[in-house]
């Protein structure tokens, strides 16, 4: 239950994020090194001029101010869409569900068949060579789904009437 009430609050993150940009190095300010001190008070940066590489795991050794960006943000717009749909999706298939059943246990199993289902559909469409498949994706369509899910249930126990 918890990972469905995270998944607005990750949304939100995503949604205030600034857009993200795959086509290249970051861009150095202008005036030089940004981490130089004032004239006369020398440099922070190493004895040769320039900071000592960096290592981060999963990546090539670089200098300090030649990092790229992530070709696949976690945060880039595309996840956006694809949480959006899971939910939309998930919505739909548990809308579908209560058509055809009363257990809840069915309905979700339908929402999150038809959400997980589109969203594992379109990244094997994408690694037959339509597009550029990815995790990341994956990842934010079970985002999507639990979060449509959780709406879902909360609206349906919402209008269902209680009786004693």
């Amino acid at each position: 239950m918890r990972s469905a009430l995270a998944a607005p609050v990750l949304a939100a993150l995503a949604l205030g994020a600034p857009p993200a940009r795959a086509d290249g190095p970051l861009a150095r300010p202008a005036g030089g090194d940004p981490l130089a001190r004032p004239a006369g008070g020398g440099s922070l940066a190493s004895a040769a001029g320039r900071l000592p590489p960096v290592a981060f795991p999963g990546r090539p050794l670089v200098g300090a101010l030649a990092l790229r960006r992530d070709p696949d943000p976690w945060f880039g717009d595309d996840k956006v869409r694809h949480f959006c749909a899971s939910i939309a999706l998930a919505g739909g298939g548990y809308a579908l569900g209560a058509l055809a059943t009363d257990d809840t246990h069915e309905r979700i199993a339908l929402g999150a068949a038809v959400a997980l289902g589109a969203g594992l559909a379109k990244e094997a469409f994408d690694a037959a060579g339509h597009g550029t498949p990815s995790f990341r994706d994956l990842a934010w369509d079970a985002l999507g789904t639990s979060a449509g899910l959780a709406l879902s249930v909360w609206f349906d126990l919402a209008v269902t009437p209680i009786s004693f």
